[in-house]
């Protein structure tokens, strides 16, 4: 059967049968649906409208007989608006040599006589030091005679001991090899397209991650890759597709860049970095096991294979390296943001940490006792999820709250007017919830325990009014329903406050134990990156508010930006970099915050937000 699935006024098919769920139709489609709660209908999320019957949770309708027969013919589905996501990109690139791992060449060859009879093979292995792979030997002898014995090529340089090989015979006149680096977040995906001779950066782009619509965190997205094989290639091909995408964008802006004519096969090296569960989804590795104690993946290991074996959908001789990870929850992305940012070139007494906040926490220190690294659980709040009128960073998210002593107001995402014309506000992301908690709490709206205030009459009649009841409990009201895009009030419920908390105290209790092991200090740590994307919108202040970091580390704090991005960069333009981030893996201790009983106390005490001055 057909649904028509109308999203942003354009019009799309999408096959189906009786009784398939909804979601599952829209996911297949690549609608770009988002399910925070993985499909348990808790979120509200996935709120779509049938014409002919209204709106309904997506994660919750069979398309059923009965419905189909009430709904208006065709069966039609309108989406929510979709909005631009805002996703960085950017970070900090350090110095580095340019030493790809494929280069173009040329060989010049000796032409065979009745003297030298050597097999066509032999006689280019002798040139140039490359073995050709079996599939490239029935192209070799046309090759070698339409060019006079002097054939260009993409090849690959040796390394762990296995000599340099020919990846593709082309034209004397193909464009230099383009390398593609990859940064595969749970939420977001980030792309960069380089030129692998000159080492200059052709476009860099950005999307969400598909895979949103089976769940906000990795949990959810592995108890449906558990499933069935079926939904665990669903979460491969999408993902898949998903970096296809990006890379037709990327190779279309670097055409402008260049003035030349690029192709999707012209790249040749793809570096993918992200955390273990999305590596395991993209290969196709059954990720059930890092879900339960001990939480053991399939392979941690730098992965070296073509796209056709990776199943990418791009060209199928393209070399594809997926960058080792350090354990289950502290992935190659990781391992990619330790080589960006230095973290293990720098002095142990003079203590490092590196802090990459989202779904969870991945932190990282360098002290006296080692490099040594864990990851906290601290949930989606961080990335709007689970929150009443949470978003992802889109336009019209509230991304900033303050309060100036009179006023309470906030700015929204994309919007630089002030006025009558400003945009509406849908609802309010990662770096706006601490926003507004942190300026909720100076205003005293928020007490120090995280509730909502029941002194209320204490407070001006701009902040009293603004505490209301929403679904039996306190929430405050950020923006009215006439500012609103849904015609609804945004609100912060007491619920959501306490999703903060959780999630700032698992951060912070994670890095006070972290620095013991590390044999630091907050107060002897000398240099703090704050990784990821959330971290690069968050305002650093507004972090020390509601006590996510320790105030000690106050003023030697700073944003590195997309650093998982940058250290698939390295290893995209140095192999040396690739080799180090092998190394990494052995050079970092990692222990499980599960199985340490400080923990849970540091977690309780980190609960409370910071007494207000």
């Amino acid at each position: 059967m057909r649904l028509i699935i109308v999203d942003n006024q354009a019009e799309k098919e999408q096959e189906f049968y009786p009784d398939d769920h909804l979601l599952d139709v829209l996911l297949q489609s690549s609608s770009g649906i988002h399910t925070p709660c993985g499909g348990r209908g808790t979120c509200g999320k996935c709120r779509v409208e049938i014409l002919g019957i209204g709106h309904v949770l997506a994660c919750q309708t069979i398309l059923s007989a009965e419905l189909i027969g009430r709904a208006t013919r065709p069966l039609t589905v309108i989406l929510p608006g979709t909005v631009r996501a805002q996703i960085s990109t950017e970070g900090i690139l350090p110095d580095v040599s340019l030493l790809p791992s494929i280069y173009k060449g040329t060989a010049v060859l000796a032409e065979p006589t009745i003297d030298d009879q050597r097999p066509d093979d032999e006689r280019f292995e002798a040139a140039t030091g490359l073995t050709i792979p079996f599939d490239l030997l029935p192209e070799l002898p046309s090759v070698l005679r339409r060019t006079d014995f002097q054939p260009s090529y993409y090849g690959l340089i040796p390394r762990n001991g296995k000599p340099g090989r020919v990846l593709r015979f082309i034209s004397a006149d193909a464009p230099n090899p383009l390398g593609l680096a990859v940064d595969i977040g749970t939420t977001t995906l980030a792309a960069y397209l380089y030129d692998l001779e000159t080492g200059q950066r052709l476009a860099a782009a950005s999307a969400l991650n598909p895979q949103s619509g089976y769940g906000a965190d990795v949990i959810s997205r592995i108890d449906r890759a558990t499933e069935s094989t079926e939904q665990r290639e669903a979460l491969r091909v999408l993902i898949g597709r998903a970096i296809a995408d990006l890379e037709e964008n990327l190779i279309r802006d670097g055409a402008v860049e260049t003035g030349q004519s690029l192709a999707l096969d012209h790249v040749v090296h793809y570096v993918l970095a992200g955390n273990t569960t999305m590596l395991h989804l993209l290969a196709g590795l059954p990720p059930e096991a890092i879900a339960r104690a001990p939480f053991i993946p399939v392979s941690r290991r730098l992965q070296s294979l073509t796209a056709a074996e990776l199943g990418l959908p791009v060209a199928p001789d393209a070399l594809c390296q997926l960058l080792p990870s350090i354990a289950s929850y502290v992935g190659a992305d990781i391992t990619a943001g330790i080589l960006a940012c230095g973290l293990l070139d720098q002095k142990p007494e003079t203590g490092s940490l590196l802090i990459d906040i989202g779904t969870n926490g991945e932190l990282v220190a360098v002290g006296p006792h080692g490099a040594v690294a864990c990851s906290t659980a601290a949930g989606p709040a961080f990335e709007g999820a689970n929150i009443r009128c949470g978003i992802g960073g889109v336009q019209g998210a509230i991304d900033a709250v303050r309060w100036d002593g009179r006023i309470l107001s906030y700015t929204l995402i994309g919007d630089p007017s002030r006025g009558a014309d400003r945009q509406l506000a849908r609802g309010i992301c990662g770096s706006g919830l601490v926003a507004a908690v942190a300026s909720l709490l100076d205003c005293g709206l928020i007490e120090s325990t995280g509730r909502i205030t029941d002194q209320s009459d204490q407070l001006p009649s701009e902040l009293r009014e603004r505490i209301i009841t929403v679904s039996g409990q306190p929430a405050i009201v950020l923006a009215p329903a006439e500012a609103s895009a849904n015609g609804e009030p945004i609100v912060l419920t007491q619920k959501d406050i306490r999703e903060l908390q959780n999630a700032k105290a698992a951060i912070a209790a994670g890095i006070t134990l972290l620095l013991g092991k590390a044999g630091l200090t907050a107060a002897s740590v000398g240099q703090v990156h704050i990784a990821g994307g959330f971290g690069n919108y968050l305002d650093i202040r507004h972090a020390f508010r509601i006590g996510l970091l320790p105030e000690e580390l106050r003023n030697r704090t700073r944003a590195v930006g997309n650093a998982a991005g940058m250290g698939a960069v390295l290893c995209l333009l140095n192999t040396e970099r690739m080799e180090q981030a092998r190394t990494v893996v052995d050079q970092v201790d990692y222990f499980e915050l599960s199985g340490e009983k400080e923990f849970t106390e540091l977690y309780v005490d980190a609960m409370m937000f910071p007494e207000n001055e």
